[in-house]
């Protein structure tokens, strides 16, 4: 399998690098010209005089093509080194009639600016469909890589992480955890915006309720720019929805149901005029899903002699639940002022049983059994008010301003039960709840119609509740951890106050830079209703950005950027409510951590042409302060026990170098292979507890995907993924790998599809394993090892079906309102 798999590795590699050498025009000479001459233009709807982008251009001398290229998002294109002679243009677009444009090079008149070029829909083909944008798969901004999953017609994904998987430089681990480039530290933001949904500690679940098709793209930020927040040290991915402002009415509904994991959702859009409503809503509930785990606990002295040792087997059985909602409104006062609305919810129930058999080896050897059970329940609602304003006479500036409101109220339970040994029972609740307060001002002033300068104010305040307690029968024999630390009433608040500035200058010879300054000023205040002292914090981080870009011809370009990011703490990392697995294994969160800084170099070099893409990155990376789960050893003199306990910690800083690769090549329009590469470097020294510590590693994933259309509607995917181990200053945290396969057959009316799909075919059961070492102030060592097998072979029958008929998707529209109106009744408008 690995050599499949390395092999189609390869071949991408050398099928995006052997891209075609330039060429140049028929009517060129061997012999150096000096006369060269450019033509340029923007291309419109007639109807809407909405812009189009990734319109397809061609250039002609003589009948023959000489050149060829695509509009950009400002509907733009462009063809230099021209002799002097009679071309043609060709321009076509799906859903548009193709247009022919003649024009001339002279000596007098070297340049010619076709400025605006309309194209008429052409109802024959839209008769029946709605007309969306024909963007493609990937693209290549300044300071990001969109993925445009709306266009990836052969993508068989179901939900939002499926989706987050085909998205270059991103990986997704067994636990559906998300990083970048190795790292969790991800700001998420939902339509560009802040979400309360959105945060660190139910990200995954909230993606695992969405279906894909209401995802339209996925922006990997690694360099972001001033206007983004500061947080997230790995970078940013902003999740862009189909937010469906129509004029008619459509509906459509979405299952997937399997042997794992089922999913239901459906989504009613309607619009007329200038308000629209858009709804939907989702479910995933899976079937108890059952696996083993193997723990060993060891304990050494200076010799290397195990002086203690703890074996827990057992098995488990968990079951989940997860809902959403959303509802979506738009208004457009007139034609320069729209207010968009938006309210959404989401909550999770989980719910695991845990039966293990323990040996003991201390001073005696002990047998005995722990039964643990574990529920979880979540609930988040969220709304948001934006209002945005346009100026007449200034197309591209822009006014918006923002209010979110998030609500979140969680419901914890865990239950142990240990018999034959000290016998004890321990019961945990949690009971939290918070809400988040964002407003936002944002302000755009164009220079010119390639340059613009943004600006911007945000607040940020977070008010977190949790209340946990800890009951306990035999306390006699767990008396070494204090009682009146296990009840109590945690407070943590935080505000953010930030203000920034950056501006996106393209300049002369395709060179671009995006530079800008965040101020951030944070406030943290945390108490207690008992034991623990109340305490404050405030710190100020100024965060520069900045990002040169050189276009080496219309489909390649290079850049280098460096970037200042900072991520502070979630509430997972720093509750100090304690989780005791059993009398040995307690964890517990640290409220005196601080926020972790990083700094970025980045070089890149990407190649995006129609059906070819290809991205190199190299990268060094300075982690300051790294905050980690670390594990160390608690030994009692009175009997001699030993506790592990696992709490979050600044463990250093991290030297990183990183290679990225991601690759895309569509074969004769039929099949396309995806393929990817990291490869980057763990290196920490540190000091804790009085103990040096030193680690180096190599750490690299690599995923592949191929696609191929089989005629009438069919569709065949597969996908195959591996990711090494993730590292800590301890040790190792789990690899993971997966392989699925797919087909699907869209129905003739384009209205839906039936498919059906299997995840890991060989293998009933997946292994994942955690080894951690450590060392005590006294010379003494330990150790802890995990063996965590997971039912994982899944087979599923997806189905989906849209209703209703709708003429167009006036989003995009409503989002670039242009006043051109003067230009009609220029000479050289077409």
């Amino acid at each position: 399998m690995d050599r499949i798999l390395i092999f189609q590795f390869f071949l991408i590699i050398s099928i995006c690098m052997n891209s075609q050498p330039n060429r140049k025009f028929k009517n060129q000479s061997d012999k150096k010209s000096e006369i060269f001459g450019k033509v340029d233009g923007v291309l419109k709807d007639s109807k809407t005089k909405k812009l189009l982008e990734f319109a397809n251009v061609t250039l002609y001398l003589n009948d023959q093509i000489i050149n060829g290229t695509i509009s950009n998002e400002k509907g733009q294109f462009s063809f230099d080194n021209l002799e002097p002679s009679e071309y043609k243009l060709l321009i076509s677009f799906t859903g548009y009639k193709n247009r022919e444009i003649l024009f001339s090079i002279t000596d007098k008149k070297l340049n010619q600016k076709l400025k605006n070029i309309y194209l008429d829909v052409n109802s024959l083909i839209l008769e029946n469909i709605q007309l969306s944008d024909q963007a493609p798969i990937y693209e290549n901004k300044i300071e990001k890589i969109v993925y445009n999953v709306g266009n990836d017609l052969s993508s068989t994904a179901n939900d939002g992480i499926d989706v987050i998987r085909n998205a270059p430089l991103v990986s997704v681990d067994i636990e559906d955890k998300i990083s970048i480039r190795g790292s969790e530290n991800i700001k998420f933001l939902l339509n560009g915006k802040t979400s309360s949904f959105l945060n660190s500690t139910n990200i995954s679940e909230v993606l695992q309720t969405i279906p894909a098709e209401e995802i339209k793209s996925v922006e990997v930020i690694t360099s972001p720019g001033a206007k983004y927040d500061a947080e997230g040290d790995a970078g940013i991915i902003n999740i862009v929805t189909n937010k469906k402002n129509i004029e008619g009415f459509n509906a459509g509904i979405n299952t997937n149901t399997g042997t794992r994991v089922n999913r239901s959702s459906f989504n009613v859009n309607a619009g007329k005029n200038r308000f629209g409503i858009s709804g939907s809503g989702g479910a995933r509930y899976g079937w108890p899903r059952d696996g083993k785990t193997t723990e060993i606990n060891n304990v050494y002295n200076e010799l290397g002699d195990i002086i203690s040792n703890q074996i827990k087997k057992g098995d488990f059985i968990g079951n989940w639940l997860g809902f959403r909602g959303s509802i979506d409104l738009y208004y457009d006062i007139n034609m320069y002022n729209s207010i968009t609305t938006n309210f959404q919810t989401s909550g999770q129930n989980k719910f695991n049983n845990y039966d293990q058999d323990v040996i003991l080896n201390d001073l005696e050897t002990y047998n005995y059994q722990i039964k643990d059970s574990t529920s979880n329940k979540n609930s988040d609602y969220e709304f948001t008010l934006n209002y945005t304003k346009l100026f007449e006479n200034k197309p591209g500036k822009e006014l918006t301003t923002s209010f979110q409101y998030g609500t979140q109220i969680s419901d914890d339970n865990k239950n142990i039960d240990q018999q034959n040994f000290n016998d004890i029972i321990i019961e945990n609740s949690m009971n939290g709840n918070g809400f988040e307060v964002t407003s936002q001002v944002d302000y755009i002033h164009p220079l010119t119609n390639e340059n613009k300068i943004e600006a911007g104010v945000k607040y940020i305040g977070r008010y977190t509740r949790n209340k946990y307690e800890t009951s306990i029968d035999n306390y006699d024999v767990i008396s070494w951890l204090p009682d009146d630390s296990l009840t109590n009433l945690f407070k943590y608040d935080q505000k953010v106050t930030a203000a920034y500035i950056s501006g996106n200058f393209n300049l002369v010879n395709d060179f671009g830079f995006l530079l800008g300054v965040r101020y951030e000023h944070t406030n943290i205040n945390g108490s207690y209703d008992r034991v623990y002292e109340n305490f404050y914090n405030s710190y100020n981080n100024i965060v520069p950005s900045f990002t040169m870009s050189k276009k080496l011809n219309m489909f390649r370009t290079i850049k280098f950027s460096y970037t200042n990011r900072i991520k502070r703490p979630g509430m997972s990392k720093i509750n100090t409510n304690t989780e005791i697995s059993d009398l040995s294994n307690v964890s517990r969160g640290n409220p005196f951590l601080f926020p972790s800084q990083s700094h970025q170099l980045e070089l890149g070099y990407t190649s995006f042409k129609p059906g070819l893409m290809s991205s190199f990155y190299l990268y060094y990376k300075e982690s300051l302060d790294v905050i980690e789960a670390y594990t160390t050893l608690i030994e009692l003199e009175l009997d001699g026990s030993n506790i592990f306990e696992t709490n979050y910690f600044n463990t250093g800083n991290n030297k990183s170098i990183g290679f990225n690769f991601f690759g895309s090549a569509t074969i004769l329009n039929n099949l396309t292979i995806r393929g990817s590469f990291d490869l980057y470097t763990y290196n920490m020294r540190t000091k804790l507890n009085e103990v040096d510590l030193v680690r180096d590693n190599l750490i690299y994933k690599y995923s592949f995907n191929a696609n191929l259309k089989l005629g009438n509607g069919y569709k065949a995917e597969s996908r195959a993924f591996f990711r090494s181990p993730r590292q800590t200053i301890q040790g190792e945290r789990p690899s993971f790998s997966m392989l699925s396969f797919g087909i699907k057959k869209d129905f003739k009316n384009k209205r839906g599809s039936i498919g059906i799909g299997m995840i890991e075919p060989f293998s009933k059961y997946k292994d994942f394993n955690t080894d951690i070492v450590g060392e005590s102030e006294n010379g003494n060592s330990y150790s802890y090892t995990r063996d965590y097998k997971i039912l994982f072979r899944s087979f599923n029958v997806s189905f989906k079906y849209k209703f209703g008929r709708v003429d167009y998707d006036p989003i995009k529209k409503k989002a670039e309102i242009f006043n051109d109106d003067k230009m009609d009744n220029d000479n050289n408008t077409f």
